[in-house]
């Protein structure tokens, strides 16, 4: 199954400062690997990148963000272009969602991804075939 994960997610495996939730995501993260095929997008690339150069205090080094841009990139990526951005306004117009969930969402959606793992939109929220999941609740 095909499988997208939200830039938040990849955070908390980072970010020190929870080392509880780093944990759970990491074995998270691990165990769906083995099982799925994770998709992510060059939205969830830039957006990890801004956190870890930016966020993070103190930020990571260059050499560690690239390492983490490196092994986000090893999954399939989907491009945002033109096309996406089109649909994503009107997704976003249609759905009620902020914009750079709208971008999430339609990088699921024409990935042929089954679920979306976020922390940022409702538990269990359908779009088409694509339903969202939080790995969080009940953590």
């Amino acid at each position: 199954m095909r499988v997208f994960v939200d830039t938040k997610l990849w955070v908390y495996r980072l970010d020190r400062r929870e080392p509880q939730k780093s944990a759970f995501i990491r074995d998270w993260l691990r165990g769906l690997a083995r099982e799925h095929e994770i998709v992510v997008s060059t939205q969830v690339l830039i957006e990890l990148r801004a956190v870890l150069t930016r966020k993070f205090k103190p930020p990571l080094s260059a050499d560690d963000t690239r390492l983490a841009l490196e092994a986000l990139a090893a999954f399939d990526v989907v491009a945002t272009d033109t096309h996406l951005v089109l649909d994503a306004h009107e997704l976003a117009l249609r759905e009620q969602l902020a914009w750079f969930d709208a971008l999430i969402v339609e990088a699921a959606i024409r990935s042929h991804c089954d679920l979306l793992f976020s922390e940022d939109m409702s538990h269990g929220r359908q779009f088409g075939s694509l339903t969202v999941r939080n790995p969080l609740v009940g953590m």
